[in-house]
């Protein structure tokens, strides 16, 4: 292949991911993080087209448009990392740090404006407008709120000395982003600034019979504040460079308000993180490279109750490998390789090997083994639990494998399926268990450490066959073999807890989506979510003793509609939860019943 047709070919490629990102922004996503391992994950907040996390957040380049109604195929994913569901309902359960509403291809409208009001006091608004919109140059200022003040019961309310509780939380996050495309490189740099604040109103479960007084403080508010820079440079895809690159740099400084209670100042510290990406093609058919990244967490102000509790850390990550692009068949072949800097210095090494074939040309099979140290930094923490035990950080875990095999077909037209089957094993993984203070917060997240081997299996389902419409199933089930390990820092001792299970992850999951257009302005999304078997561990008030409980299974039908009027305006009304159904992600932390939500969307 000569020069001139690589060209021709990095230019249809290129124009190709355009295409495809831009569909994948204008519908919700079913999130999946194969790096994490964390309890269900539930991005909850007010339904976007798009909800990056902190580092996700810097490789939004524009600003977004209006959502413009059009039927696309869900984008659903199969899990290999600890179950997760994401459903598009409920403030309260939302965990990022920052909701920035981004999305689409930019015309001669440089900015937009959203503003949306419901029940429960929830509230979402956001601003965006591009300031420089040159070939070369783009300089974008965007931010965005959501906040809810809402009364909920809790559930079996009765039983406790307190029934419900106001839960309290809101979000607001502020972007600048500038691009800079000079051959054979693009230039990106980028600071935000987000903050974070909620009550921890959990459940303490003081019964009803009790005559003490609640100590506990559910009324004050945790902040968190997170201020971030970042730098970024890639050679452009129309690149003559012999080696590739793809790096970035990101400082991000955070800050708790409070500690262990709201008369105690809380922690602060930084994570830095760095990456690049070195490749080269080796012919037509092959490209080898290497991968490198740092991850440095350090804590200025520390909370001193446990030793070594806020102690710093790094991970030192190299990933060699080699890409193989066949006609009927393409494959990975690389191993991570990492370095870990923490109360002990540790080493850590991961296959990270992928492979697929073509049986025909509608049916694909597909391995992957792969694997990796998940960091668990205060930031990753803040996004899986803002309810942790503040008393220490949660430690690094390593992953030690991640296998998942699988089956695709699209043989018939309109109907895709996808089999598929996986089992991971994790070393001092974490899981939340119900602890408490005898004073301060409360009901707070205990991590208790464990080596974790989960199995999956599971099945996906899409078609168009309706007209004008667009259905997706996916329905899973999960096992899990769990083995207490002890914590460089033990926050709860294993060996107090009645048993050793994977607290509050669950047994299955189903989700459903149907999304349908009856004519062009108009789209309407239905959504429902099952997670059920889930367990909790629950200490008992005013006592040394542990107890077992069944936990509600997540149960939810959510309804979304949204009309164009025209180019500039639109507007949507979302009912969530309309099955009236209560329910915890946390436990002990419920969730909203039945909510309503509308709003409008403009560009200008």
């Amino acid at each position: 292949m000569n020069k001139s047709e690589k060209k021709d070919m990095r230019t249809r490629y290129k124009s190709i991911y355009k295409s495809i990102l831009v569909m994948g922004l204008c519908v919700v996503s079913l999130t999946v993080s194969a790096q994490k391992d964390s309890t269900i994950i539930r991005q909850v907040m007010l339904e976007r087209d798009y909800t990056p996390t902190i580092q996700e957040a810097s490789k939004v380049n524009i600003p977004p448009d209006i959502y413009s109604p059009v039927i696309k195929a869900k984008e659903i994913r199969f899990i290999s990392s600890t179950p997760q569901i994401v459903l598009n309902s409920n403030q309260l359960a939302a965990s990022a740090p920052g909701d920035i509403k981004t999305n689409v291809s930019f015309d001669t409208k440089r900015g937009y404006a959203y503003f949306g009001a419901g029940t429960h006091g929830n509230l979402e608004g956001g601003l965006g407008y591009r300031l420089v919109n040159e070939e070369r140059d783009r300089l974008d200022l965007f931010g965005s709120y959501t906040g809810t003040n809402s009364t909920i019961d809790y559930i079996n309310g009765k039983n406790y000395a307190a029934s419900d509780v106001t839960a309290k939380y809101s979000n607001t996050g502020v972007n600048l982003k500038y691009q800079h495309r000079f051959e054979p490189s693009i230039l990106s740099v980028g600071t935000s600034f987000y903050n974070t604040s909620y009550n921890y109103y959990g459940n303490s479960f003081i019964p009803a019979s009790s005559s003490i007084a609640s100590p506990f403080d559910v009324a004050s508010k945790q902040g968190v504040n997170v201020f971030k820079i970042g730098l970024g440079l890639k050679s452009s895809d129309d690149s003559d460079s012999v080696i590739e690159y793809d790096g970035s740099v990101d400082y991000n400084h955070f800050s708790n308000k409070y500690g262990l209670t709201s008369l105690e100042d809380g922690v602060k510290g930084s994570v830095i993180n760095a990456a690049v990406n070195l490749f080269t093609g080796l012919g037509s058919d092959r490209t080898v490279g290497i991968k490198g990244s740092i991850t440095t967490q350090s804590f200025g102000r520390k909370i001193t109750y446990l030793e070594n509790a806020y102690h710093g850390y790094t991970n030192i990550t190299g990933t060699p490998y080699v890409r193989f692009d066949g006609d009927n068949w393409d494959a990975d072949l690389g191993i991570n390789l990492s370095a870990l800097f923490d109360v002990k210095t540790a080493f850590a090494m991961s296959p990270n090997v992928k492979a697929s074939v073509k049986v025909t040309d509608a049916n694909r099979l597909y391995a992957e083994i792969g694997g990796g140290v998940n960091n668990n930094t205060f930031l990753d923490i803040l996004q899986e639990n803002r309810y942790v035990d503040p008393i220490s950080r949660v430690d690094y875990s390593k992953t030690y494998y991640d296998a998942k095999i699988g089956f695709l077909s699209g043989a018939v037209s309109g109907l895709e399926f996808d089999l598929f089957a996986g089992y991971k094993h994790v070393r001092r993984d974490h899981l939340y268990v119900c602890g408490s203070h005898t004073d301060g917060w409360g009901n707070v997240g205990s991590p208790v450490y464990a080596n974790i081997s989960t199995g999956h299996i599971g099945g996906l389902l899409k078609t168009n066959l309706l007209p004008y419409t667009d259905l997706s199933a996916r329905i899973m089930a999960y096992f899990y073999n769990v083995k207490y390990q002890d914590a460089y820092v033990p926050v709860v001792l294993s060996e107090s807890l009645p048993a050793a299970q994977a607290w509050g992850r669950p047994k299955f999951t189903l989700e459903l989506n149907a999304d349908v257009k009856p004519f062009d302005n108009l789209l309407l999304s239905l959504n429902y979510l099952v997670a059920g078997g889930r367990k909790a561990v629950e200490k008992v008030y005013n006592s040394d003793s542990w107890e077992i409980v069944n936990m509600k299974s997540i149960n939810e039908l959510n309804f979304k509609a949204e009309y164009k009027f025209i180019d500039w305006l639109s507007a949507n009304i979302r009912l969530n939860n309309i099955l009236f159904q209560k329910y915890e992600l946390q436990y002990g932390y419920p969730l909203q019943g039945f909510n309503i939500l509308g709003g409008v969307n403009f560009r200008f």
